[in-house]
């Protein structure tokens, strides 16, 4: 990134939508020092003792075996010292299935990590970061509470909470909670968050939905990191050939979407028609035990 980029007055409505994986992985391959900000202050908001000091970036590329993999095909692959290994993925879409589509990428980025005649114990973890636009586990909380930003979620011991094996790290993050939360304080300083450079990065990733935009001003000019981003988004964001390429992404991003709210429906349907069904079909023994007797 520009050491030298100044605080330059952005169109925030110009900018392309970080919460697309087009646009979170085009910035990200450009400016790995804003990669390695984002993960240290991922791992110090969850309070995971892990310091990144350097990143290389992988090919993503895992073969999709399921309709919720379509889109799967930008994720951020990249790995640290020491070679762990970690995946990055932005979700607008397939909430409800995101757990398993995280476990299952986990899963495969994992077996492929262990080299030929290397032992098990020599294989290091892998590390699915998950953006998601909304929460991923059900709602069966009390009215009122609100929805966690970020959940780390590990194999433990469920007596004791001690970990079984490290090779297992997930980490959820609820960027419409984080906006929705910002909003109603009008305010950066929010408790649901215990790092402040993890609560900068989310107000540049959740830009959209900030309303207050001199929340992220008040970011560019505390934080450099952060205001070399902006400067970089803003850069790419006038490219023509990345904008367009973004577009299509978001057009992709769109028709899969009424796609899945379309195969809810017919599900929705066909469930409703079997219950039908079963309604009449029980009404109709109930007339034959009748006649009978």
């Amino acid at each position: 990134m520009d050491k030298k980029a100044k605080i330059l007055k952005i169109d925030y409505s110009l900018l392309m939508d970080l919460r697309i994986d087009f646009a979170f992985k085009t910035f990200v391959e450009g400016n790995l020092e804003a990669l390695i900000s984002l993960l240290n202050a991922i791992f110090s908001n969850a309070k995971i003792n892990r310091v990144v000091k350097s990143v290389r970036l992988k090919n993503p590329s895992m073969n999709k075996k399921s309709f919720e993999d379509k889109l799967s095909i930008l994720d951020v692959r990249a790995e640290l010292e020491g070679g762990t290994d970690i995946l990055i993925e932005m979700h607008l879409h397939g909430i409800g299935q995101l757990k398993s589509k995280t476990i299952r990428s986990w899963a495969r980025a994992y077996s492929e990590e262990l080299e030929a005649g290397q032992r098990y114990t020599e294989q290091p973890p892998t590390i699915t970061i998950a953006f998601a636009d909304g929460a991923v586990e059900p709602s069966q909380k009390p009215k009122n509470t609100k929805d966690k930003i970020h959940r780390v979620c590990m194999i433990m011991d469920i007596e004791d909470g001690t970990v079984f094996t490290q090779a297992l790290e997930l980490h959820y993050i609820n960027m419409k909670a984080f906006a929705k939360a910002v909003n109603e304080a009008d305010s950066i300083n929010i408790h649901e968050t215990n790092e402040d450079m993890f609560a900068y990065w989310l107000s540049v990733i959740t830009e959209k939905e900030i309303i207050n935009k001199d929340i992220i001003e008040n970011a560019r000019k505390e934080k450099e990191v952060i205001r070399m981003a902006m400067s970089a988004i803003a850069r790419q964001s006038e490219d023509k050939i990345i904008r367009q390429a973004y577009q299509r992404r978001k057009d992709d991003i769109f028709f899969h979407q009424e796609e899945l709210a379309k195969a809810e429906q017919y599900k929705h349907r066909a469930e409703t028609a079997e219950a039908e069904i079963e309604k009449l079909r029980r009404e109709i023994e109930e007339l034959r035990a009748g006649k009978s007797l």
